[in-house]
């Protein structure tokens, strides 16, 4: 959509004023000076605003995030999601968007009745006899109640914030069209590719509200946490929706409360994450103390799954060669894999092996202990921004996530790193060739996707033998008429060559006739001519009308 066209909205244009109006109240009014000076953008100038001269706001980084806050939640959002881009932004914008913070007031008990009773068709009290008013928190997303189901069943609400998705929607659109005029007159945007990554944040935030995708992400995660001994919460699938998530209410207290070994707690949870990720690919990509649980019967239990993060199985092989690597400091082990995970196949970009090199040294001679694998996930992001590499979202994910669960570590067992807990899954992979796990676990894939391809070859045969019985015998129709036609134009060239032949003869009999034979018997010579004529054509031609 062109916001400069006859059609344009007057809405749109309205919230791109009031957009670029608190850019400039910050302080960030200059990113857009070049384009106020053009004859067309005239309807986006504006009167000129007072400087917010507050001195916590003294970097563009805390500007930018003061322009965030502001603008509301879908913009805190978006600020969360470019914290986890190093490949983009340099550390002080990562830092400052890391504090962004979610949190908004909450709407009304109306607005929460209004789509349990809408998408259920029954009353509130009639699915959950007790179902507390006020929220147990709020998000920009949506806000949690706590209720219980007619089976007595304790559980957990989440609700969708109303007009949440018009809104995410309309921001979207709003920062899609400043960032295209934008484009067009600060050059040095164009290598960012905004409008890319906008519609990347646009995909992000639309499967983040839509609790269908989330409840299916739980019910994902619940099968491969199980497996490591963490719980995840049951979805009551009978009573959610697109705007409304019900699930299990988790009885325990938060991860730091625990009066229990911690060291063995956080050792739980480091293996289990690993395991599940280098084996599926999946992660759970909001790990916070506020959603990990110890459970009243001792379990681990991980809630909220509104964030979601998956690895292909190529990049998880290069990252845990790149681990391998950088523990035993080997650069030439290291260097094909960093390539490979950054793309780069052919010609290598100057200085790229020494900043490599200087990842290698960093990390090679330091004890596990001392070892961060977030702060390893980073440095290659920051390699990536460097050469103007971008990576895939998911990847900023993880180095976010991993950097999340090393704080929470780091609190709950403060001699250990991350990698050190981890010993228990790293350890036997290091001896034995960390790929000798990945590579079984893709042997396995391709048995059974040949062992799948097998049992429906019979099926896949029949209908491959049906559709080519198909082919031929609609091929053969089309040569049969082909064929006809074929005929059908020799037929007339024939009777054209043929009637180009006989028309002088046929001319000059009409007009001898006429001078000098009396009328009847010109009229039989005629006659027979014509009869004669028609012999022949059928003769030469045959049944050409068959």
């Amino acid at each position: 959509m062109n916001i400069f066209g006859f059609r344009k909205k007057y809405r749109l244009i309205n919230r791109v004023r009031t957009v670029l109006r608190i850019f400039i109240k910050h302080g960030l009014g200059y990113f857009f000076h070049k384009i106020f000076k053009e004859p067309g953008l005239r309807i986006l100038r504006l009167n000129r605003v007072s400087l917010k001269e507050d001195k916590q706001y003294s970097s563009v980084a805390q500007r930018l995030c003061a322009v965030l806050e502001e603008l509301g939640p879908t913009y805190i959002k978006i600020g969360q999601f470019f914290s986890t881009r190093a490949d983009i932004l340099p550390e002080s914008f990562l830092n400052e968007l890391a504090k962004l913070q979610d949190s908004v007031a909450p709407f009304s008990f109306e607005e929460v009745k209004h789509p349990i009773e809408d998408d259920f068709g029954r009353k509130l009290n009639e699915i959950f006899p007790e179902f507390a008013e006020q929220p147990m928190f709020s998000a920009s997303i949506g806000q949690v109640h706590f209720a219980r189901l007619i089976s007595g069943q304790e559980c957990v609400v989440k609700v969708r914030r109303p007009r949440v998705e018009e809104t995410i929607s309309e921001d979207i659109e709003v920062l899609t069209e400043i960032s295209k005029i934008a484009s067009k007159h600060i050059p040095e945007l164009k290598q960012w590719n905004i409008t890319g990554l906008l519609e990347e944040v646009g995909e992000h935030l639309k499967r983040q509200i839509d609790f269908i995708y989330e409840a299916s992400m739980m019910e994902k995660m619940k099968v491969f946490y199980e497996k490591v001994n963490i719980r995840v919460p049951q979805v009551f699938w009978e009573y959610s929706s697109k705007r409304v998530l019900t699930m299990e209410k988790i009885q325990g207290t938060k991860i730091f409360n625990v009066s229990c070994e911690k060291n063995r707690v956080s050792q739980q949870i480091v293996k289990g994450l690993f395991q599940v990720l280098f084996e599926t690919g999946y992660f759970h990509a909001d790990l916070h103390p506020g959603n990990i649980m110890m459970t009243d019967s001792g379990e681990i239990a991980f809630v909220d799954f509104g964030l979601v993060g998956y690895l292909p199985f190529e990049k998880r092989k290069l990252l845990a060669g790149i681990i391998s690597g950088v523990l035993k400091g080997n650069l030439p082990e290291v260097l094909p894999y960093i390539r490979k995970f950054f793309g780069i196949s052919h010609r290598v970009p100057e200085n790229f092996e020494r900043d490599v090199g200087f990842l290698v040294d960093k990390y090679g001679s330091l004890p596990l202990k001392k070892i961060h694998l977030a702060n390893i996930m980073y440095d290659l992001m920051r390699i990536a921004r460097k050469l103007n590499i971008r990576l895939d979202s998911d990847v900023g994910l993880l180095a976010k996530n991993l950097m999340n669960l090393e704080s929470i570590c780091t609190r709950l067992s403060p001699s250990e790193s991350m990698l050190e807990l981890s010993k228990a899954y790293w350890q036997p992979l290091l001896r034995k060739g960390i790929f000798q796990r990945l590579w079984l676990g893709e042997f396995k894939n391709a048995v059974l996707s040949y062992r799948n391809m097998l049992l429906e070859f019979p099926e896949n045969l029949e209908e491959f033998m049906r559709l080519t019985r198909e082919r031929v015998e609609t091929e053969q129709k089309i040569s049969v008429q082909l064929d006809k036609y074929t005929k059908s134009i020799e037929h007339a060239g024939t009777k054209i060559s043929i009637s180009i032949l006989i028309l002088p003869m046929l001319t000059f009999l009409i007009i001898y006739g006429i001078q000098t034979l009396p009328i009847g018997i010109f009229l039989s010579l005629l006659g027979g001519f014509l009869v004669m004529v028609a012999i022949l054509l059928r003769v030469i031609t045959g049944k050409y009308n068959e």
